[in-house]
């Protein structure tokens, strides 16, 4: 017991410490965004191909199609791919129809319909299936819920004059983060997940990871680095590894900046969390050794490495939070009582030090979020830390333990817009039960109360302020999340029983230039390897 809270405790020092250097190295190179050595001539622009994959997004299949054919680019250049997995009918028809209407007022533009009979490999498995098919040199990819501005392609095509750029992955932007405190918060996360751990590491000469939208690829660097694999739910960190395996650079841009939306429910937004978390586990699992043996400088194969393996900081912080007060006891047996204070409290020091530095760079932003009110009492508290971090100790380490079973669990993040019901948005079995990591959050809040009171009687003042917030952030959570379960228990309730029109589709299509339908490959595609 002892050896494992002080190895997980020293593990979340080197992640701290890690961090705080990204956030100084930021704030030393942060500035304008690089930009393009050279630019093509207008005559000699290549063909871009923009893939849009979509599940039952409801009306957002129509806006983002809109979105792709008002792109500023020659439209003889210009491929647009619909990759739609749906399922509930109503977007496909949707979409259908705005595809037969872009065709009429766009007729340069050379449109792609594909719906899948099935899911087979989710997103990453629509990804293949449009980029064996694709024309374009390059392959810009967006999520449904993205709005992409008219200059995307222009801003973005001319990096790829160098032929070392792989990838050119532009910041994501919320049009909702300010809907109430929760968003916020999750905006904050991101925003120093991108200017920190992407930006700073970018211009450090070191891997960003390509966010799975908002970005654009050269065909060839995909290929080379093994194309879309359907290992993981983070098909895009995966294919991120191999191209900087490879070689390949990839160009973030900080500044330049995509809207999109927030999930606003906490249940969308810890279900996403669990699949991201689920997936990189099985990264960990597949590519830790292949980067250690890989031909690549020491340095940029010690950030992927590390990169990684941060997957397993929420197991560790639940160990460091839950064990504290038998820790402290075991420590005060041995006679260590006086190291085993100090390494929390050096753990505690250091993560205060480093959410000083990101608040104040993230204030800093010459963008910056316009102020949330907040009630006065919650203003001086770190709801961040609270809720992002120890609320969300339970969710974390239940999927990075999932991530060790086989098979993926895919659930796509839910929008405004989602079809209501839709199962592939929620995959939970037997909506009448209460998911484990809804009971585990509140169980987690129960023991921080009864082990707070144990540690004051004891006199234990550090573990009683740890336990004190895991009841805090857990209790939170947990409640949120049971709220969510039983609204969305009500929204499968409403729509039992209702035929899905999907099924009243053909099995399989052809695709045709002049005809609007979709095709359905009958089996796997093959060709180029995923």
């Amino acid at each position: 017991m002892f050896a494992l809270v002080t190895l997980c405790a020293l593990f979340l020092l080197g992640m701290l410490t890690y961090h705080l250097f990204l956030v100084m190295r930021y704030r030393s190179l942060r500035g304008p965004d690089p930009e393009p050595a050279s630019h093509w001539p207008e005559a000699d622009l290549p063909h871009v191909t923009v893939q849009l994959p979509i599940y039952n997004e409801g009306e957002l299949a129509a806006n983002i199609l809109a979105h792709a054919a008002a792109l500023d680019y020659p439209h003889d250049r210009l491929e647009i791919q619909l990759l739609d997995d749906s399922d509930d009918g109503l977007t496909s028809d949707n979409a259908s129809r705005k595809i037969a209407e872009l065709k009429k007022s766009h007729p340069d533009i050379r449109f792609q319909y594909f719906h899948r009979a099935d899911r087979t490999g989710f997103k990453a498995g629509a990804l293949r299936l449009g980029t064996e098919n694709a024309r374009g040199d390059y392959l810009a990819i967006f999520d449904a819920d993205f709005n992409i501005p008219p200059d995307y392609l222009r801003r973005t095509i001319h990096f790829f004059r160098d032929p070392a750029i792989g990838a050119v992955q532009a910041r994501w932007d919320y049009a909702n983060d300010n809907s109430w405190f929760f968003t916020r918060l999750q905006a904050n996360k991101l925003d120093a997940h991108q200017m920190f751990e992407q930006t700073a590491r970018a211009r450090s000469g070191l891997s960003a990871i390509f966010h799975g939208t908002a970005g654009i690829w050269r065909a060839q660097a995909l290929l080379d680095s093994g194309g879309w694999d359907c290992l993981s739910e983070v098909e895009d960190v995966e294919l991120t590894v191999r191209a900087a395996v490879k070689g390949w650079r990839v160009v973030y841009l900080d500044h330049y900046r995509l809207l999109s939306e927030l999930p606003e429910s906490v249940l969308g937004f810890v279900r996403q969390q669990m699949r991201w978390k689920r997936g990189w586990t099985r990264v960990v699992l597949h590519y830790s050794l292949f980067i250690l043996r890989a031909p690549i400088p020491w340095r940029v194969r010690l950030d992927l490495l590390q990169r990684i393996q941060l997957s397993w900081g929420p197991i560790c912080a639940l160990v460091m939070t839950l064990g504290v007060l038998p820790y402290f006891m075991i420590a005060e047996r041995i006679g260590m009582s006086l190291p085993a204070g100090m390494l929390y409290i050096t753990s505690l020091t250091l993560s205060l030090i480093v959410r000083h530095y990101e608040t104040k760079t993230l204030n800093e932003d010459p963008k910056l979020r316009a102020v949330l009110n907040l009630p006065r009492g919650l203003r001086f508290l770190p709801l961040s830390y609270l809720v992002l971090n120890l609320g969300m100790l339970w969710p974390l380490s239940q999927a990075t333990l999932e991530g060790f079973r086989p098979g993926q669990v895919w659930e796509v993040t839910p929008k405004s817009t989602t079809t209501k019901g839709s199962a592939g948005h929620f995959q939970q079995q037997g909506y009448g039960k209460i998911p484990g990591y809804v009971l585990g959050s509140l169980l987690l809040c129960s023991l921080g109360v009864l082990f707070a009171v144990l540690s004051m009687y004891l006199l234990f003042p550090l573990a009683t302020l740890f336990y004190a917030m895991m009841a805090a952030g857990s209790g939170w959570i947990g409640w949120r999340l049971l709220k969510d379960v039983r609204v969305k228990k009500e929204q499968n309730q409403a729509v039992e029983g209702l035929e899905i029109k999907s099924e009243q589709h053909p099995a399989s299509y052809k695709q045709s230039e002049k005809e609007n339908k979709p095709h359905v490959p009958r089996q796997p595609a093959k060709g180029r390897r995923g």
